[in-house]
């Protein structure tokens, strides 16, 4: 069974005014998904910047959620919501010819890394977090996990992460199938004798 990691994720939203400084990345738009397509994976692009650093700056907190070694941090509404919403976050710029507007169907996962950061927990929380996303919002990693360098052409993250924790990208897939093929193995089929019982987990 997959983790129900909205009790471990610490919400942090980052306001919906536009930020002042010149060059920011732009606000938290308040507007809300119509349907989540895919999970984006980047980095934040500062080595040894903390995850609590990171969301209280409105120059980085620009995705839905950043990861460190200690935390786990939604900074746009995508899991915590009561209402159970999920906002746009203004996060990349999708390459032309991309079949998907990601801005306006994606979650996305920003990766501390370097410096006194962990780099190996800092992957376990992410591929934890990723399962979580696909199997919420019924998602195949083959198809729907993405790099952010995969549709901004100014990225090439998350590299710098992934190679600090000595993967690439498609082990990072690879641990998120593996995960949600356990969780499915878990689960006993309807109609079981472990459901009939009662005993399902």
């Amino acid at each position: 069974m997959i983790s129900d990691l909205s009790d471990t994720v610490m919400r942090q939203w980052i306001p919906k005014a536009r930020p002042k400084r010149e060059g920011a990345p732009p606000p938290r738009p308040g507007t809300v998904l119509a349907e989540v397509k895919k999970v984006v994976v980047g980095d934040t692009g500062w080595r040894g910047l903390t995850a609590a650093s990171a969301a209280g700056d409105l120059g980085q907190a620009y995705g839905h959620f950043i990861v460190d070694d200690k935390n786990i941090i939604e900074c746009v509404p995508a899991v915590k919501s009561s209402l159970g919403i999920v906002e746009r976050a203004c996060f990349v710029q999708s390459k032309p010819g991309q079949e998907f507007d990601a801005q306006e169907c994606a979650i996305t996962i920003n990766l501390c890394f370097g410096g006194q950061i962990a780099a190996k927990r800092v992957y376990v929380r992410c591929v934890a977090l990723v399962a979580f996303l696909c199997d919420r919002f019924d998602l195949d990693p083959a198809e729907d996990v993405k790099r952010a360098g995969d549709l901004d052409i100014a990225r090439k993250d998350p590299d710098q992460a992934l190679q600090a924790a000595g993967v690439d990208f498609q082990t990072l897939l690879g641990a998120v199938a593996e995960e949600l093929g356990q969780a499915a193995a878990d689960t006993p089929p309807v109609g079981s004798a472990a459901a009939a019982r009662g005993l399902e987990p």
